[in-house]
């Protein structure tokens, strides 16, 4: 009996140990450079194993194992990360290191930010108040050049006075134009301050936010479009503008696509009219090509990449640096 009982235990200790043997963690490359906005780390583990991740000294979050697979994405950011994935099976814990390359920031979100909700708005104005701003920023400028000549109008008013007679008729009549132009000019300024309200108030929902928070999120959503964001510690790392395949088959789908497409490569430092050429150059392409395939195409304009991609009911355009 105590032979059999010996004989039972050892069979128990081995089946144990097979099955801590067939606990298994893999991550792919353990360095990776994020594509798009996210760096993606592929692994397979135990179809009942527990997975998580810890990037850094963030706080540890859980992944689901789809029968023995699991999928994490690391949001892109300026500087070098680590992320140690672990895997748990009953007391057995194994666990991985995965390097995340650091990437270049598109810039400052709130300066991008800022400059393309001016843009918005400032295309919803209608002509007429277009051309006042037009105008009010002219004058701006022109009293910038001048500011270091620029006096009050008593002190004007005083040095005509010191002025030979014969030459102050002239001067105080053209003080009386500058006043004049002076009071249009801040009338003006008033009226398109209250038509930017306006304009605001009615494409609230088509300006990105001026806070966000760490993470990647979609910053607008609009019928024919979304714009997604990763968004890392004050710095755009990324965007995504991601647009239903009908929406391009619809002429109010397409003229949206076109001006959001050219609003954000203009704000991003790309030149807009060379990202549209290359970008109808690559429809036309995959318009008379025969093969279906889905890879994903890079257009490169002043440092800013966009990669386009395709899935069967989504236009993906990735933009990065």
């Amino acid at each position: 009996m105590k032979k059999f009982l010996t004989g039972v235990i050892g069979l128990l200790a081995l089946a144990t140990l097979a099955g801590c043997g067939n606990h298994k963690l893999s991550v792919g490359a353990s360095t990776k450079t994020p594509s798009g906005m996210v760096a993606v780390i592929k692994g397979k583990t135990s179809k009942n194993a527990k997975i998580s991740y810890k990037i850094d000294n963030q706080s540890k979050k859980a992944v689901k194992n789809t029968d023995g697979a699991y999928i994490i994405e690391v949001p892109a950011k300026t500087k070098q990360q680590t992320v140690v994935v672990t895997s748990q099976k009953d007391s057995d814990v194994i666990t991985k290191k995965v390097t995340i390359n650091k990437t270049k920031a598109l810039g400052k979100y709130k300066t991008i930010s800022a400059s393309y909700n001016q843009a918005v708005i400032g295309m919803s104005l209608s002509k007429a108040d277009q051309k006042k701003a037009k105008d009010l920023a002219a004058a701006e400028k022109k009293a910038k050049a001048s500011s270091s000549t620029t006096t009050s109008a008593a002190k004007a008013k005083a040095a005509i006075a010191k002025l030979p007679a014969s030459q102050q008729k002239a001067a105080l009549a053209k003080l009386q134009a500058q006043a004049k132009e002076m009071t249009a000019l801040q009338k003006e300024g008033k009226e398109v301050q209250a038509a930017m309200a306006t304009a605001k108030k009615e494409n609230k929902d088509k300006l990105l936010p001026t806070t966000l928070s760490n993470g990647v999120k979609n910053v607008i959503t609009q019928h024919n479009y979304t714009v997604r964001a990763n968004y890392q510690d004050k710095n755009l790392m990324g965007l995504t503008l991601i647009v239903p395949v009908k929406a391009m088959k619809q002429k109010d789908g397409q003229k949206d696509f076109g001006t959001v497409f050219a609003l954000l490569s203009n704000e991003l430092g790309a030149n807009y009219k060379s990202v549209m050429k290359q970008f109808e150059k690559l429809q036309k392409d995959a318009k008379n090509s025969s093969s279906t395939s889905t890879a994903t195409n890079v257009i490169k304009s002043n440092g800013v990449k966009f990669a386009v991609g395709y899935s069967t009911t989504h236009l993906y355009i990735y933009i990065t640096k």
